[in-house]
């Protein structure tokens, strides 16, 4: 029976491509042989990356984009952490600055203490000033060393520039110490210069103490130092105390006005000297 125009022209159909497929294959096979054999295909094959170069970077952007914000993500927390880090070491750090420059200051006030030690054989016990007392008329400090360490009633204190008082009562590990300042405390000094005893006498006032009862005519003057003069055995000869700042005669009065300033800073103390046994006689500082 034959065939009708449609099954013709499908069998047609189906001869070409299997035909198609065939060539294909038989191009593509003699393609790599040649490319095999002899690296023909190298310069075409250079061109085509070129051409499909866009194409992979736009498949690849979306990943790459991803990649790049995880990785940007991830820098910005650890610059972050970094951040803080080294913000905790400039506090560590700048607290230990803090702790250097204090204890520079200590030491500074430890080696004037140190070199100012007379040349005697006085026994000196180093302490510290624990508190003060907050009664304004009361000028009076509590040190940390007490009978424990020797220390007792009536022993001196001084710092590296001067007089600072005496203890008034001593216990196991502190002692109160009344200062030269203070209404109640009087001390017998000497003026350097000329020899001069008097007795200083504390007004309440941390930057001054008065001589009393001297006349009119005594030679004194501004400047002259007022050293301890060992009279009465409460205090050593020999150390500093104060330095006369201010000497007046009011008209019609029998007796001058005299000030000093202590020589020791009675309002900023840290460490302290107790002359445990005093030797009589002047002493030469260092």
């Amino acid at each position: 029976m034959p065939l009708s125009g449609e099954a013709t022209t499908t069998r047609s159909r189906g001869q070409y491509s299997t035909s198609k497929l065939l060539f294909f294959l038989i191009l593509s096979f003699g393609l790599m042989y040649l490319d095999y054999k002899g690296q023909y295909l190298n310069k075409v094959r250079s061109y085509i990356s070129v051409t499909t170069y866009p194409i992979h970077v736009g498949v690849n952007a979306p990943k790459n984009i991803f990649l790049k914000l995880t990785e940007s993500m991830g820098q910005r927390e650890k610059i972050i952490l970094d951040n803080q880090k080294l913000k905790t070491e400039n506090i560590t750090l700048g607290s230990q600055i803090q702790q250097i420059y204090r204890l520079e200051k200590e030491n500074k006030r430890l080696r004037e203490l140190l070199d100012s030690k007379p040349k005697t054989e006085d026994i000196f016990v180093l302490a510290e000033i624990v508190t003060e007392n907050p009664d304004p008329f009361k000028h009076r400090i509590i040190i940390n060393k007490g009978s424990k360490e020797d220390v007792h009633t009536n022993q001196t204190i001084a710092d590296s520039k001067g007089i600072i008082g005496h203890v008034i009562r001593d216990q196991i590990f502190g002692s109160e110490v009344l200062l030269i300042t203070d209404p109640e405390h009087a001390i017998p000094i000497e003026v350097a210069r000329t020899g001069l005893r008097s007795i200083a006498l504390g007004m309440g006032s941390y930057e001054e103490i008065k001589l009393s009862y001297l006349a009119v005519n005594t030679d004194i003057q501004k400047g002259d130092i007022l050293l301890t003069s060992g009279l009465g055995g409460q205090y050593p000869a020999g150390y500093p105390v104060a330095i006369i700042d201010k000497v007046s005669a009011q008209e019609g009065e029998s007796f001058l006005e005299v000030r000093a300033k202590p020589f020791a800073n009675l309002t900023n103390i840290n460490e302290v000297w107790v002359i445990q046994r005093a030797v009589d006689g002047a002493i030469e500082f260092e």
